[in-house]
Parts: structure tokens; sequence; C-alpha cells
């Protein structure tokens, strides 16, 4: 099934430009999460050796 086919995903992803504005938005989003992961990783081990 592709995507042109699809009547939901078709809103989201049917032209190329709609495309490449919701993959840079998912590349950000990512970006985002690993850096809150990375954060979040720093916090509990301070936590854990100034405890």
């Amino acid at each position: 099934m592709d995507i042109e086919d699809d009547p939901f995903l078709n809103r989201f992803f049917g032209s190329v430009e709609q495309r490449a504005k919701w993959i840079y938005r998912f590349r950000v989003a990512y970006i985002l999460w690993i850096f809150f992961v990375v954060i979040g990783i720093m916090v509990l081990t301070l936590f854990y050796l100034l405890k």
C-alpha cells in the first residue's frame, strides 16, 4: 500500500514538500530527544555521585 493510496497519510505526506517538512520535524524531535536523554542520564549520575 502506497502513501498516495491512504486517505489519512496522504493528508500529511501527499507531496514532496510535505514529506520534507515532516522529515525535518522528525529529525529535530529526534535530536531533542537524544539531548534530553543525555541530560537525564547526567542528572541521575550526578544525583547518585553526590548522594
